[in-house]
């Protein structure tokens, strides 16, 4: 997997996302795109995104706790901000199996297709 480091998601299309870059602006062919923000959420990201979220003040994600995608097919969460406004919810200690869920999630769908 290539990093892209000092930058920032652009847009987010069905088959591509572009990367804002210090070299410009850059595009690759996706699969799925894994919403990591980070400590705190970036609601702004989710609901643009279309990210359904709890209509409380916890703001959780609405996501398929076996496989952690969203919504919007082929958009999965994995860590913190899986337990939106609650940051204490999730840690890596206790969410290192989002990501094995969502990859085991994802494996077998390619081999289905």
């Amino acid at each position: 997997i290539k990093s892209y480091f000092n930058s920032q998601l652009a847009e987010v299309r069905e088959n591509e996302v572009d990367i804002e870059t210090p070299k410009g602006k850059v595009t690759i062919a996706n699969d799925y795109v894994l919403a990591m923000t980070g400590y705190h959420p970036d609601f702004d990201f989710l609901n643009a995104a279309g990210v359904q979220l709890e209509k409380n003040s916890k703001r959780v994600p609405i996501y398929n706790p076996e496989t952690f995608e969203t919504n919007v097919k082929g958009i999965f969460l994995a860590g913190v901000v899986n337990g939106g406004m609650d940051t204490g919810l999730w840690f890596i200690e206790n969410s290192r199996y989002h990501a094995i869920s969502i990859f085991k999630y994802l494996s077998k769908s390619k081999k289905s297709s």
